[in-house]
């Protein structure tokens, strides 16, 4: 027979360990969208080929700017892309390729302010 106190030290280790690999790695890339506050635009990733899609949402008078970035593991971070839109109709798309490299975007509305970042992601 197994003693209880080692078996829930068993499953808490494992718990832990299980819980420390979900964080630690960049999520898989599946759809999501970042939105800047005040409804001023949202760059969304479209896993399917790769498309990134920055749209001012705001007449006021200013754009907003979306960064594609892979994350290095040296610590550097590059610019894959640079996404622009407003002034215009519709919304401003880009493909890139993504690969098994982590990778974040960022949003800015060229106003001011801080940008948003989303979470690390990779395919």
């Amino acid at each position: 027979m197994i003693n209880s106190k080692y078996a829930r030290v068993g499953l808490v280790s494992a718990a832990t360990a299980t819980m420390l690999l979900f964080t630690a790695t960049p999520a898989l890339a599946a759809n999501f969208r970042i939105s800047l506050p005040y409804d001023r635009g949202y760059m969304q990733y479209i896993d399917d080929g790769d498309v990134f899609t920055v749209c001012d949402t705001k007449a006021d008078g200013h754009g907003v700017t979306g960064y594609v970035r892979r994350l290095m593991l040296d610590g550097r971070i590059i610019t894959l892309a640079t996404i622009d839109d407003g002034g215009d109709a519709g919304c401003d798309k880009k493909g890139v390729d993504i690969n098994r490299q982590a990778h974040d975007i960022v949003l800015c509305w060229n106003g001011g302010g801080p940008c948003v970042v989303s979470r690390p992601f990779e395919e």
